[in-house]
């Protein structure tokens, strides 16, 4: 037996009418002829997108930490290039 790949639009489609729950996951499965238990995979993963797009990206729970890090570390680069041009204008000031 072929095994039918599901385009991302059926798949959701399918998921959807899961959430909605108008009528048992298991006719719905049966009549779009999937399996149950892949059925409930796409539906486990489409919940999980759904949380990490919600995600509050403001707080420290949904900060990406190396983001946070690169951004204080270039933040820290550009304080040093300015000191450094400061420090080579003085000593062209006072060397004279």
């Amino acid at each position: 037996m072929d095994r039918k790949l599901w385009s991302n639009e059926e798949k959701a489609s399918i998921v959807l009418e899961i959430i909605r729950g108008d009528e048992s996951a298991a006719s719905i499965c049966n009549r779009h002829g999937v399996s149950a238990t892949q059925a409930y995979r796409w539906l486990d993963r489409f919940l999980e997108g759904g949380r990490s797009a919600l995600m509050d990206k403001r707080t420290k729970r949904g900060r990406n930490l190396l983001l946070d890090e690169n951004r204080q570390l270039k933040e820290l680069a550009g304080q040093q290039a300015l000191i450094i041009e400061a420090q080579k204008k003085l000593a062209g000031i006072l060397g004279r």
